[in-house]
């Protein structure tokens, strides 16, 4: 994580015109006052702009091993930009996600996320996107991030005794070392924080458990996973060398974050770490052969060797799963990693010396991320709500799930008790924009199209850069024939969303009086 500075200028190119066909839609990178701007355009059949939006890149974000992202301020939140610099092929291209759809500069940064991207970051949990001012107290992943709180330290050693209070992973159990990994190199189908917690509460030297949980999809021989893409210490714990190590093997034991070899290096450095373990005579292939590859010797070259990551353009990740060959079949145990006290998920953060289920609450919130993906776990879902019902009549999450199975019930009594559960769910704190738009609907649909617009208000309040609230708001306004109301949204609307084809038309015709804005 960086600002805009004269040798990160130095290194991109600071002049680029892209269009993409598909969303129809320009693209520029450009320098002005020595600040970096994007632009996004779209042109009518006469060459004129339909819209065009410019912003200053305050931040790059990423270590630029595969390419960085960019970052633009609006108010007090922060946006993903539409472009991202990609090193391989040295270029700029649209950002992961956008071959989706065009989220323009309204993209949130998301706690979860930049939590692994920056040193200390300061983002309001269930902000959507905004954050404390300063947003950043340290940009780049620093000493903190794996060491422990250096005020802890300042304090101990201002009592006479610093010893103990900073963490070494490397006098750590390899399990509490890999956890401090972990939380950043290990994505999952669910990431659940514990009640009342925030991603910077983890302390290195603690289980990441009592903090942050993660969760699977078990997998079968027929589903096997074969992407990369931040699944490095499942890849590290299925590997041969990690078993037959009895798990004494770490993320550690090969990388050391202080030290960062040169692609030129690497081949010699990383062999040096696979003959702490293994000799000259582990491998299959004669050293002759080996000698002559190019690089010579490169063990992580064929037993780690790089993939394409499906889901970002130009990229490449490491394959950590040790292989002896590229196509190597996962390991019996890959497919026996759940427990009786949870069957259908592996809880992968949970201490292995540990049987305890994780709460109720938590699991909740697992199924509630991994049914997006799977609808078969959305039972599971409803059934842990219902669970929770007495217990927990006022959380949220509770609330929610209790609303997301009356809706799914589609008849008039579920849309009824769903509207219950939503205003309770908003009344109790929710801050989730689609809690708005769903219970506006349902309220709409019921012939309640005032309350339906208050809602709206609300949630626009609350998150003023979420697009489906405007659209949403400025149909019922029509509905409630407020026209006014309806094209003062959409002026908002123009404002902050000029990418949405939507919003702008009605805006547009709001700017001319003589037409019939109920057409």
């Amino acid at each position: 994580m960086s600002e805009i500075t004269p040798a990160l200028r130095d290194r991109i190119p600071t002049s680029a015109s892209i269009f993409d066909p598909r969303l129809k839609r320009h693209f520029e990178i450009s320098v002005h006052d020595k600040n970096l701007y994007q632009s996004e355009y779209e042109t009518a059949a006469d060459g004129q702009d339909v819209f065009r939006e410019t912003r200053k890149v305050e931040w790059m974000i990423g270590s630029g091993a595969n390419g960085s992202g960019a970052i633009v301020k609006q108010e007090d939140f922060l946006f993903e930009a539409p472009l991202s610099f990609y090193a391989k092929p040295h270029q700029w291209a649209l950002s992961p996600g956008y071959e989706f759809g065009d989220y323009g500069f309204n993209r949130p940064i998301l706690p979860g996320c930049i939590a692994c991207h920056s040193g200390q970051p300061k983002p309001i949990l269930d902000g959507s996107g905004r954050f404390q001012e300063p947003p950043f107290a340290e940009l780049a992943i620093g000493c903190e991030n794996c060491h422990g709180p250096g005020l802890s330290h300042v304090a101990a050693a201002h009592m006479g005794d610093p010893t103990g209070s900073i963490t070494n992973p490397a006098k750590l159990s390899p399990w509490l070392a890999d956890n401090i990994c972990m939380s950043c190199h290990q994505t999952g189908d669910a990431r659940v924080l514990e009640t009342r917690k925030t991603y910077r509460d983890f302390r290195p030297g603690t289980e990441l458990d009592d903090t942050l949980s993660i969760f699977l999809v078990p997998f079968s021989r027929e589903s096997a996973p074969k992407d990369d893409l931040l699944e490095h210490y499942l890849s590290m714990r299925l590997s041969k060398c990690y078993l037959r190590s009895g798990g004494s093997l770490g993320c550690i034991s090969c990388h050391d974050p202080h030290v960062q070899p040169s692609p030129q290096e690497s081949p010699a450095y990383f062999r040096q770490k696979c003959l702490a373990c293994h000799t000259e005579k582990s491998c299959a292939v004669p050293q002759s052969l080996r000698q002559h590859k190019t690089p010579p010797d490169d063990c992580a070259g064929c037993h780690m060797p790089k993939r394409n990551v499906t889901v970002i353009s130009h990229s490449v990740l490491t394959n950590h799963r040790i292989v002896a060959e590229a196509e190597e079949p996962f390991p019996d145990i890959a497919f026996h990693m759940t427990s009786s006290q949870l069957p259908d998920l592996v809880h992968l953060s949970a201490n292995p010396a540990k049987k305890d289920a994780p709460s109720l609450l938590t699991l909740l919130q697992a199924y509630g991320q991994v049914m997006l993906a799977r609808p078969e776990y959305r039972a599971r879902y409803w059934a842990v709500a219902e669970q929770l019902k007495a217990k927990q009549p006022d959380n949220v999450q509770v609330l929610e799930a209790l609303a997301d199975k009356a809706v799914q019930s589609k008849n008039a009594e579920g849309s009824a008790l769903a509207i219950e559960y939503l205003q309770d769910a908003i009344l109790h704190g929710a801050t989730n924009p689609a809690d708005f738009e769903e219970l506006a609907e349902l309220l709409a649909a019921a012939n309640r199209q005032a309350e339906a617009a208050n809602i709206l208000r609300q949630g626009i309040q609350l998150d003023p850069y979420d697009a489906a609230l405007y659209r949403l708001s400025t149909k019922i306004y029509l509905t409630l024939n407020k026209l006014q109301e309806a094209c003062d949204v959409a002026a908002k609307g123009k404002q902050r969303f000029p990418q949405d084809d939507a919003i702008r038309a009605f805006a547009t015709r709001c700017d001319s009086a003589s037409v019939d804005m109920r057409k």
